[in-house]
């Protein structure tokens, strides 16, 4: 193949490995296991770094808040480490930013960081008004006992029978 029939002889972009270097500080090709930000799934995190996890996303919320002046105690509240959906909307809001802002991110990705960041805010700023919490906390109120047993079993029979009759009904 000469220069004439190859389209990326004409083209100022580097080869493609030449690429996936450029979004890699060791300049490999692959980047390495800390070089690619994860999710934090709030549940899972073991004891022994429980107290530096939370330490590092109540600085990241106060950062937050201090760059966005929409965020404010309508969007989270000042106790939001009281509410589990806070808290989990917040560890997820913040590690879409690390990644969205990554040495491995396109340069797209602080876009769909906003995206995120609208969404995330107007799901906050709906539990902030369930919640209750204007100025103070307000703690939940007392949850249901646990769900009938015997009801839903009895709701699943149904449905099921129901389903039943109507694939029987639209295989005749």
């Amino acid at each position: 193949m000469d220069e004439h029939s190859d389209p990326a002889a004409h083209s100022s972009f580097p080869p493609l490995d030449g690429m996936k270097a450029l979004y890699s500080s060791n300049g490999s090709a692959e980047p390495t296991d800390d070089e690619i930000p994860a999710a934090t799934h709030w549940p899972s995190i073991p004891v022994s770094d429980a107290n530096d996890e939370w330490g590092e996303l109540r600085a990241w919320v106060l950062e937050l808040k201090a760059r966005f002046d929409s965020v404010d105690h309508h969007v989270v509240p000042n106790c939001w480490w009281r509410h589990n959906e806070h808290v989990e909307a917040l560890a997820a809001l913040r590690d879409h930013e690390r990644a969205s802002f990554s040495d491995m991110a396109p340069s797209t990705a602080p876009v769909d960081w906003f995206r995120a960041f609208r969404d995330i805010t107007a799901l906050l700023r709906a539990w902030t008004g369930l919640s209750g919490c204007a100025g103070t906390h307000t703690s939940p109120p007392t949850p249901h006992p646990s769900d009938d047993d015997d009801a839903f079993v009895e709701h699943v029979r149904a449905d099921v029978e129901v389903r039943g009759r109507a694939a029987a009904a639209k295989a005749v």
